[in-house]
């Protein structure tokens, strides 16, 4: 009886070991959000400079990057969100620009596939080799090319309360 009680007791120890390692599990979910928050926005950033940088340099007058974005929601979590608007120097067709970077882009190994926005406009979707999805539209009367983003999904934990721009 002795060894019964033994083999149960093993048994117990042992079931209470599975039950609570997995109460430790990891649920995917990165323990520091806003670290993860800024690879997303760093890598997405980085993403859409190296667009605009596939023009030439005496077609962009300047750079405008937000310093902040916003978040959307995806399937596998949520996306960080934003936004840099490129000036084209004088002279320079806004039209002829966005197909430069979209057919550069495409060069570069990128997808990139092109549709018309509700205005009859050309807007390219390009996703970069890191997952990063780019909109680039010509905008202020063909005066600049502008660069909607949006980071890989990524996970934040479910009690993680997100900021309204980051």
């Amino acid at each position: 009886m002795r060894r019964a009680v033994r083999i149960g007791g093993t048994f117990a120890v042992a079931a209470t070991l599975v039950l609570l390692s997995g109460c430790a599990m990891n649920d995917g979910a990165p323990k520091d959000a806003q670290v993860e928050i800024s690879r997303a926005k760093a890598l997405t950033q980085r993403a859409e400079l190296a667009a605009v940088w596939l023009l030439p340099k005496s077609d962009v007058k300047n750079i405008k990057q937000l310093s902040k974005g916003t978040f959307l929601r995806c399937s596998d979590g949520h996306q960080w969100s934003g936004n840099t608007r490129a000036m084209l120097s004088d002279g320079v067709d806004g039209a002829t620009a966005q197909k430069q970077l979209a057919v550069a882009a495409e060069k570069r190994g990128d997808d990139v596939s092109e549709d018309t926005v509700l205005n009859g406009d050309k807007r390219y979707s390009i996703t970069t080799g890191q997952g990063v999805l780019l909109l680039v539209t010509v905008w202020d009367e063909g005066r600049a090319i502008e660069v909607n983003c949006a980071s890989p999904c990524f996970d934040l934990p479910s009690d993680f309360d997100k900021p309204r721009t980051f």
